[in-house]
This record gives structure tokens, C-alpha cells and sequence, in this order.
């Protein structure tokens, strides 16, 4: 957001515009400073009219110059911090008297005391020791010859001098200095080592901090936390020499550890910022470190605490002014100033800049008056466009990745532009917040308002008797209740909490309960219903234009439908329609509403798992409401709706799940006459609504509520049925939700078959109709692709953006940035995006060839797992939960040889089998020992085979009785060592005895082994009538073998058994096994 922070005292590093308002704060700080109870305190000096901080620094009760400058540049704080009274002569000179000052010179007050001391009631000049601490206090000494202040500075290197801080002495004989504090007369001959221009921008080595924060931009004041105990006492020893000058550079990995000296020159970026102390103070273990940038400078040389241990094993090092650095074992660096590189304010690209810039600051200054310092201060500087760019920078929360862009850019207009863009962002993230709080802030005022309003008024209906404004409502209700016939209890029910509403005595939030139940009681349809139409024909019209096939379902329609116009009613009637997913249940039910006129309406019951979702919750919680079916019938408004309860199948359950057995006093004919809803808590009358369920697998519905329930078998379809629903129905949905004619796109009778076949194997269309909507999708992708391929000039202009033209009014064009975009009101939808016109000569065709480009690959590549199955696989039929009928193959194999193991007999089953399951294959195991004992006694396999029974798709749980004689004719298909049937499936339940058990679902079974390419089917004899109602297509192309005893299963799977043959198969592993076992003489 934009930084526009309240001033504070602890202004850190990167806190953006609050940083302006620092001036003042430092001006009231220090004339707290100058009390009494602070014997070194400092007089403010600040024009208040100054538009930037004041600069100056306080530590350890040392006070150094004020710069009454607006603009103070860094030879100034050189000038006036490394020679305040004198300047040095060029390289060379032996001695080093100063040079005359000018009378206005910054350095000299106008009674010729030197600048430290122009405030008033300072103390005497203080004498340091060698160490630059203050000492006893001497007399002051006369000026002495002043030096131009325009002129040239320079500064020698220097091994110890009053000037610098550093060793001197009253005598002033240390060798390289200027004298002591009383002048001296060092003979200067280290002076001629390195000379140092400020001029030029190169400096002494300096004190380098890394900062991991946000890198600083010049002229900005910031605050820093040092932890570094090594790197505090130098800020402190810098500071008493008079020397408080460092960089900082930022660090360029944000994952490396925080620490204040840089112990790689790699870790940090080349560009930095040369940096002033203004002040420090101890904030706890750290110590604090107020100070202002002066300059970009980019890094020459770093010396880190390492390079300093191998430095000091050699005798002879260079000297220099701040040698003493290495003696706190930091690092320290070599700098020069970076200059901007020369720009042309008159260049058309920079006054570009600078409107935007003005634009932008006359925004705030309209829209946040409050910031006003803010405004003048950009406005000033739209002259010096490197400063300016620097002030919008520091404006800016941007990551320090992009601060860090803008120090490092020395092209004034492209920093500028930079500066621009991370404004802009600012300025709009500080819009929205304002735009939000005003939002809010507007709302809580108007609740407030209205609440003050609402206990106004009912004070003085108390006081003049008369009926508060609740009458209006409960007259509101009155009005819904004249054509409804609510019974006598719900009538009685509405009168109690009428009364409650209209008194007004109650607390508002009792009030609000009322309220609200008087809406939900009067929601409810009392009395209304929609008139029946037992048309026959109609309904079959209707059921025949929305479904395919599905005779028998559509015939179970017409006959309840039938009952319903003889008897001139239909109530009492619970329809379940089970099926496999996308066969067309639900919208059987929206057929079936719509023959009987009657209102649908539909409750999805999947996961529900609370009584409470379906009775409601009792008033006395907060925010209780009625339940499902209350819900229901004042979305259907009458009494008498179609209520579709989809996936019933899918309720919870578990021993807690209560959700069930409140559908059984809702299904229930005898019951849901007086059906009671936890909210409401009046009897409401649900005889008159017709319930129809759907489910996928009718076994998951407890008992007590299927035997309530009339079940409608909705089967699978085969391929033909889909052939046909595809072609008349799914296709020309899709086209028309494509806005395509389906003669623009026409998919060929081979690759619909081929998506049926290939593609979607299941019971149901979801899939397909998945598929094809994939395809109606591509293909209007490519079409679309052929109309631009036609038209690249109009493609062009859709895709780039048109130049815009400069102006004079510069300032509209960047306020309408900030503006909501009006895109216009249309009277509907359609009328938003008006549809493409396609020439006629596009068109496609989806072929089998190309069908893989619209939908991806095959999905089934073989019709069979097994081509030519291996002794011990069988392929079972099984019926699944979600109603589909699949192949399931059953596999066995011997663990280990017969004649090689250790013949000790037994079987694992494997495959994620439920204990129904499991337990016909063990049913199963007994069964093979005792049929291979009796038909072939002299075949020992089940005596010594150690065999493992596996069911693949080991992720899908498998339970049910159907595959015992799949389980029986796989353990024996391995003793015999002979291969099964490929296209031969099974499916039924055996007994211990042999019996061949009836099993469910076999229409979807067979329709299953039809798409797994089984031609032939053995099932129970005991449901072979059911085979005769189904149709003669699902039985098209199969043979079927009912059987009753495994006899009859074995001699359908083995016709050619050779008994003597079989009786000798394990005769050679048997005979090494019995050998084995024989003891040793």
C-alpha cells in the first residue's frame, strides 16, 4: 500500500512517506534535548518552513554541525566532519597550516568559533585525549587564516590528527598530523602517501554494513538495528572521531543469514549507498543507528575480517585515514561516487515522465488533502529529475529487488520510469484500501443509524401506547396466508408469534426469531396443489421424446400412471429407480413430473449424514433452519410436488447416521400425514407429494426403507441403444450449446461407434456424452483458427493495442487510470457477445482417423485381458456398486513346485476381497479337494500345492457370492493344468455340496461380458426365467448354459476331460515328493 504511515520517533529502514514527516519529529525531540535535565542538549536551528530533516547526530554527548542547506552534498559532510577549521595543501607539502576562510564559510560562526560551537549555552571547546575522548576543557583559540568555501577541498592521507580524531597531544609531535589540539607541529611526512578528491567522489576506506532489509536511495534518512558487537563499537569509535561515514550494501540472496559485516564480496551487490550518522542510541542489545543517505557509491574493494588476518602478517601496510578499522576486526571498503550519466531536460520522453509524475502527486493532492507535504515536496523536485525519482522510490513498498533497480540505474530517465511504475501500483493498492474502509465504515454508520432509529421509535411507541412498525410486517404476512388453509395447530402456531412481533416487548433479537419463523410458516404451501393430468398418451409422447429404449421402465411409467387416473390419485406411491450412473434416472423423474403436471423438485442426498439436515433444527439455536424437505415444498409452492430424492443410496448408514431413519417416517404412508419438522414443530401433511428415489446399487439401502419403496430396474444400455441416443439426442444437444449446425461438424457412424466401443464401456452415457461435447469443443477451436487464418488484418487488430497519442490534457489521461472501467449494461445475456457467422464452405468431419486428435487415445485397446489364458485364470462376472455389470478375472497359481517344495498344502486369497468374498473362496478351496478326490482320486495336486488366489485391480473392493464357480473352475482349471474358455464367462454362488446358487444383476452382466468380447455365459438355473424378460438385442450374438451342480459347469469349460490322463498328470512331482518324505536308512 502506499506509504503514507503516521509520523513516528522510530522511523525504520523502508517505511516510505512517513519518513517526510520526520522533520518535525526531530525538531520537537530536540528541543526536548535542549532542557535542563540534559546538560548536552542541542538547540533546534531548523527553519520550520524546511522541507527535509534536519541533518545532525548525537553520541555519547557530542554534538556535531548543523547544514542549514537544503541540499547538503557529501563533500560538504566530508568538509566539514575531516577538516572543519583547515584544509590541507596538495600532495607533497611538508607541513599543514590552514588555509584562510572565508567570513560566510559554513565551518566558522560568525564570532569566529568553529561550527561545533555555534549553539548558544554550549560549553567550552573540550581537550581529548589520544583517543579522541573528551578531556579537560582548554581556552578557546583565534581564528586563524580562512579558506575560500567555493574553492577546491582535499584531504591527505593522514596517520593521526585533531582533525580526524585521531592520536594527538598538547606537544602535537606526532608524526603526519596537524598539531595537536593547541596546534603543533607535526612535520607531515606521511602526508605525500594518498591524496583523496572529494571532488572526484573517492574516499577513504569506510565502514561497510550488509543490509538484508530494503537497500536506501539518496537523500532519504533511515534507521537501522547493528547486533554486531564488532561492528557497534566501531559506529561508536567513528563517531567520537568525528568520522560517521559508512556504506551500505544490500544483500543479493535472500537466503543467506542476516549479519551486519560482509564476509564475501559476492554476497552483495556492486552498488550502494554512501551513508551519514545523524544520530545513535542503544535500543537494548542493539544499538540504533539513525542516518541519511548521501550518494550512490559503487564497491572498488572490500576487505573482509578474513583478508584482514592474512593482511596483517605482512610488516610494511598501507596507511590510511581510517586504518583504525582494522583493529575491530570488520569489514571496510573502497568507494567512488556514482554520477548520473548526462540527460536533456527539454527531451520530449523526460517531460513525458515529469507530467505523469505531476499528474499524480495533483491525485493525492485532491483525494488525500492530509498529505500535502507529501505533494509539495514531489512538486519541488520536478526540476532535479534524479531526486525526484529517488523521493518516488522511497514512496514505494516495492521488494528490495526493485529498490535495489532503482539505486543501481544511473540513466536518470530510465530510473524515473522505474520510480513511476512502482508508484503507480502503490498509488492503486492505496485506493482499493481507502475505497474498502470507506465501504465499511459507510455500512457501520448506516446500521448504527438505523438501530438508533428502530430504539427511537420504540421508546416512543411505549410512551404513546400506539403499535410500533412491527404491525406493518406481520401485515405483510396476513397477506401470504389469505389463500392458503393452514390447520388448526399452524394457525394457532402463526397467531402466538403474530402477537409476540406485533408487541414489540420482546428483546430485537427475539423479535428477529419471530420474524423469521413467520416467514418460513407462511412459506410453506397450506392448501395449494397442482391439478393432476393423467394423460396416458402424453406421457408416453413425453417419455419417448426424452429417452431411448428402456421399455420395460417406460411400461412400469404408464401403468402407475394408469392407477393414478382410474382411482383419480397417485399418493402413497414410493418410486425407485436403480440403475447404473447416467442411465437417465433423474431425468426420468422430470418426465415423470412433467406427464403428471406436477412441480419437480430435486434433494441430493449424497453425504448427508445428520438427522438434523432433513427434520431442521429446533429454534432455540442461533441460526437454526428448517430442513430438506420443508426447504422443498417452499421451492416447489404447492403440496403436492414431485420430490426427487437423488442417490438415497449414498445416505450415512452408520450407527449414528440419523438421517436414514427420518426417511423412514417420511416414506412411510402411514406416517408422513402428520410429519413434524424440528422448526416448524406443526404437523404438515406430505401424503399428497409424490417421492421418487434414485440409486446406484439397491443393496445399500436399508431394508426397512427399500420395503417401502417400489423399485424401478433402469438397466444399462447396450451398444445399439447407444448408437441411437448418441446420434438423436447427445449430438444435437452438443451442437446447439456450441451455436454449430450439425451438418458444420459431422461425426461419422464409425467413430461414433468407435467412441462406444473404445472409449466408454460403461453402463451408462456420462462419459459419452463427455466425449462429444470434447469434440464440438475442438472442433470449434478449429474452425474459429480457419476464420482468422482468412482474416489476419482483423486478427491483428484484436490482438495488438493502438498507440495512443499525447496530448496537452496529460492530467486526465492518467487520472482516468484509476477510474472504473464502464462496460456497459446490456438488457441480457445474450446480448453481451453477438455470435460469429461461419461461411458456409467450413466444415468438418470427424473420422475414425482423426478421432484421436478430438478425444485423445483409446482407452480399451482389447476387447479380452486374456487372448489365450494360462491353467488357473477364469473369467467371473460381477456386479458392482455402481450398478455396472464388468468382467472380473480370477488367477491362481502354485507357489511353488510339487515335486520341489516342501509339500505342505494351503491357499492365500489377494485383491482387496470383502469377507463375503473371501469366503466363497474358501468355499471354493473345499470344494475343488473334494471334487478332484472324487472324480480323479489318483490326481494328489490339492495335497501338496501351496496356491495363491488373486482377483486383479487390487484397488477396487470386491465382495458378493457370484464368483464361486469362477473361484472352484480356476483352482481346478490349475490341477488339471488345462486352460479355460477365452471367451467363456461365469457367474453364481456354490455351496459345499456343489450347489450352483441364483445371483442378481444379470442383464448387466451380460452386457458386461459382451464388452469384455465373451460370447458365452454359465449362470444358476434357479434364475433362468429372468433371462427370458430380457431383450432379444442384450441377448443378441450369446449362448447361454444354465446349470444347477459344478458337474454341469466342469463339463461346459472341460468337454474333452481324459480321466486317465488327468489321473497321471502329477504322478513324476508326486513321486520325487515321496521320496523326499521317505526316511533316510
Amino acid at each position: 500500500m502506499l506509504r503514507l504511515g503516521v509520523p513516528s520517533w522510530k522511523v525504520h529502514s523502508g517505511r516510505g512517506l512517513s519518513r517526510l514527516l520526520f522533520a518535525s519529529l526531530m525538531r520537537a525531540s530536540m528541543r526536548s534535548a535542549t532542557s535542563s535535565t540534559h546538560p548536552n542538549g542541542v538547540q533546534s536551528i531548523l527553519d520550520t518552513t524546511q522541507t527535509t530533516p534536519g541533518d545532525y547526530w548525537h553520541a555519547s554527548g557530542t554534538h556535531m554541525p548543523f547544514f542549514t542547506a537544503s541540499k547538503p552534498t557529501a563533500g560538504d559532510f566530508a568538509a566539514a566532519f575531516y577538516a572543519p577549521e583547515l584544509t590541507l595543501k596538495s600532495k607533497g607539502s611538508g607541513s599543514s597550516e590552514p588555509a584562510e576562510k572565508a567570513p560566510d564559510s559554513p565551518g566558522k560562526a560568525p564570532d569566529g568559533k568553529s561550527s561545533e560551537n555555534i549553539t548558544e549555552g554550549d560549553e567550552p571547546p573540550v581537550k581529548k585525549d589520544d583517543k579522541g575522548v573528551p578531556g579537560e576543557t582548554e581556552p578557546e583559540k583565534p581564528a586563524e587564516k580562512e579558506t575560500d568555501a567555493e574553492g577546491p577541498t582535499s584531504i591527505g592521507t593522514l596517520t593521526g590528527s585533531s582533525a580526524l580524531g585521531g592520536s594527538g597531544n598538547e606537544g602535537g609531535n606526532n608524526s603526519g598530523n596537524n598539531g595537536g589540539n593547541n596546534g603543533g607541529n607535526g612535520d607531515g611526512s606521511d602526508a605525500s602517501m594518498v591524496e583523496i578528491s572529494l571532488e572526484t567522489g573517492a574516499y577513504p576506506p569506510f565502514l561497510a554494513i550488509a543490509m538484508k532489509d530494503r537497500p536506501q536511495l539518496p537523500g532519504r534518512e533511515f534507521s537501522i538495528n547493528i547486533s554486531d558487537p564488532k561492528v557497534k563499537k566501531t559506529v561508536q569509535e567513528i563517531c567520537s572521531r568525528r568520522e560517521p561515514h559508512f556504506v551500505l550494501f544490500h544483500m543479493n540472496d535472500p537466503d543467506m543469514p542476516d549479519t551486519d559485516i560482509i564476509h564475501d564480496r559476492k554476497a552483495v551487490y556492486d552498488i550502494g549507498a554512501h551513508c551519514f550518522v545523524l544520530r545513535t542510541y542503544e535500543d537494548g542489545d542493539n544499538l540504533r543507528i539513525l542516518g541519511r543517505v548521501m550518494e550512490r557509491c559503487r564497491l572498488e574493494k572490500l576487505v573482509t575480517p578474513a583478508e584482514q588476518a592474512e593482511l596483517a602478517k605482512i610488516d610494511d601496510l598501507e596507511e590510511f585515514p581510517t586504518s583504525y578499522l582494522r583493529d575491530f576486526g570488520v569489514s571496510y571498503a573502497r568507494v567512488t561516487r556514482c554520477d548520473d550519466e548526462p540527460f536533456n531536460m527539454d527531451s520530449p520522453e523526460l517531460k513525458f515522465l515529469l507530467a505523469q509524475v505531476k499528474a499524480y502527486f495533483e491525485v493525492i493532492d485532491s483525494k488525500i488533502p492530509s498529505k500535502k507535504v507529501i505533494t509539495t515536496r514531489g512538486v519541488s523536485l520536478l526540476n532535479s529529475p534524479s531526486e525526484l525519482a529517488d523521493f518516488i522510490g522511497s514512496l514505494s513498498a516495492a521488494p528490495a529487488d526493485k529498490i535495489q533497480e532503482l539505486l543501481s540505474e544511473l540513466n536518470v530517465e530510465a530510473r524515473l520510469r522505474k520510480a513511476i511504475e512502482l508508484f503507480k501500483v502503490e498509488l492503486k493498492s492505496y485506493y482499493t484500501l481507502i475505497d474498502t474502509t470507506l465501504e465499511i465504515t459507510l455500512k457501520a454508520e448506516e446500521a448504527q443509524h438505523k438501530q438508533f432509529i428502530k430504539e427511537y421509535i420504540k421508546g416512543l411507541q411505549r410512551h404513546i401506547g400506539g403499535p410500533e412498525s412491527a404491525t406493518l410486517k406481520a401485515s405483510k404476512f396476513d397477506e401470504r396466508i389469505k389463500n392458503m388453509k393452514l390447520t388448526d395447530e399452524a394457525m394457532e402456531a402463526y397467531n402466538t408469534e403474530k402477537a409476540k412481533l406485533e408487541s414489540g416487548q420482546e428483546h430485537l433479537s427475539e423479535l428477529a426469531v419471530s420474524e423469521k419463523y413467520l416467514d418460513w410458516l407462511t412459506s410453506i404451501p397450506w392448501g395449494i396443489f397442482s391439478k393432476d393430468r393423467f394423460n396416458v398418451k402424453l406421457a408416453k409422447e413425453v417419455l419417448d421424446r426424452d429417452h431411448y429404449g428402456l421399455k420395460d421402465v417406460k411400461d412400469r411409467i404408464l401403468e402407475f400412471i394408469s392407477m393414478g387416473k382410474i382411482s383419480g390419485k397417485v399418493d402413497g406411491k414410493i418410486l425407485c429407480l436403480v440403475g447404473p450412473p447416467g442411465t437417465g434416472k433423474t431425468s426420468i423423474a422430470k418426465s415423470i413430473a412433467e406427464s403428471l403436471n406436477r412441480r419437480y423438485v430435486r434433494i441430493a442426498m449424497g453425504g448427508i449424514q445428520d438427522v438434523h439436515e432433513v427434520k431442521g433444527h429446533r429454534r432455540t439455536y442461533v441460526g437454526s433452519i428448517p430442513g430438506r424437505i420443508i426447504s422443498s415444498l417452499k421451492q416447489a409452492k404447492t403440496s403436492n410436488p414431485l420430490l426427487l430424492i437423488d442417490e438415497i443410496d449414498k445416505l450415512d448408514m452408520s450407527k449414528s447416521g440419523g438421517a436414514a431413519s427420518a426417511f423412514l417416517e417420511i416414506l412411510d404412508p402411514e406416517q408422513n400425514n402428520a410429519f413434524v419438522d424440528n422448526y416448524i414443530d406443526v404437523k404438515v401433511d406430505l401424503s399428497k407429494v409424490l417421492f421418487v428415489c434414485t440409486a446406484n446399487y439397491l443393496g445399500n439401502i436399508p431394508g426397512p426403507l427399500r420395503d417401502r419403496m417400489e423399485v424401478i430396474e433402469v438397466s444399462g444400455y447396450t451398444n445399439n441403444e447407444k448408437y441411437e441416443i448418441v446420434t438423436k439426442h447427445l449430438i444435437p444437444n452438443a451442437a446447439k450449446r456450441a451455436n454449430l449446425d450439425e451438418t458444420r461438424v459431422a461425426i461419422a457412424e464409425d467413430s461414433v461407434r468407435q467412441l462406444i466401443e473404445k472409449y466408454c464401456r460403461e453402463s451408462g452415457l456420462r462419459n459419452l456424452k463427455k466425449l462429444i461435447t470434447r469434440i464440438f469443443s475442438k472442433a470449434s477451436l478449429k474452425i474459429v483458427q480457419q476464420l482468422e487464418e482468412r482474416a489476419p488484418e482483423e486478427a491483428k487488430e484484436t490482438k495488438e493495442e493502438k498507440p495512443t497519442t499525447i496530448n496537452e490534457d496529460v492530467d486526465s489521461k492518467i487520472v482516468q487510470e484509476f477510474k472504473a472501467v464502464d462496460t456497459g449494461i446490456t438488457k441480457s445475456a445474450e446480448d453481451v457477445v453477438l455470435p460469429h457467422e461461419i461461411p458456409e464452405d467450413i466444415k468438418l468431419e470427424v473420422t475414425p482417423q482423426v478421432l484421436k486428435d478430438y478425444v485423445g487415445p483409446e482407452i480399451y485397446t482389447r476387447s479380452r485381458v486374456y487372448d489365450i489364458p494360462p491353467p488357473g485364470v477364469a473369467t467371473g462376472l460381477a456386479y458392482s456398486t455402481s450398478g455396472n455389470g464388468d468382467a472380473l478375472y480370477i488367477e491362481s497359481i502354485l507357489t511353488n513346485s510339487i515335486g520341489g517344495g516342501t509339500g505342505s498344502p494351503g491357499v492365500r486369497v489377494t485383491g482387496h476381497l470383502k469377507d463375503v468374498m473371501k469366503e466363497s473362496a474358501s468355499i471354493a478351496y473345499s470344494f475343488s479337494k473334494l471334487f478332484m478326490v472324487k472324480n480323479y482320486p489318483e490326481n494328489r495336486f490339492f495335497e501338496a500345492a501351496d496356491i495363491h488366489v488373486h482377483c486383479p485391480d487390487g484397488a477396487i473392493p470386491k465382495d458378493g457370492p457370484s464368483a464361486g464357480i469362477s473361484f472352484t473352475s480356476s483352482l481346478i482349471s490349475l490341477a488339471l493344468n488345462q486352460s479355460l474358455p477365452p471367451t467363456t464367462a461365469m457367474t453364481g454362488e456354490i455351496t459345499l455340496t456343489g450347489k450352483v446358487s441364483a445371483v442378481g444383476g444379470l442383464r448387466e452382466k451380460i452386457l458386461g461380458a459382451k464388452r469384455y468380447g465373451c460370447d458365452t455365459i454359465i449362470f444358476p438355473r434357479d434364475i433362468e426365467n429372468e433371462l427370458e424378460e430380457i431383450s432379444d438385442e442384450v441377448k443378441e450374438g450369446m449362448t447361454f448354459i444354465p446349470v444347477l451342480w459344478y458337474d454341469e459347469v466342469f463339463k461346459a469349460i472341460f468337454p474333452d476331460a481324459d480321466t486317465d490322463k488327468i489321473n497321471r498328470l502329477w504322478k513324476k512331482e508326486f513321486a520325487k515328493l515321496d521320496e523326499k518324505k521317505m526316511p533316510k536308512k
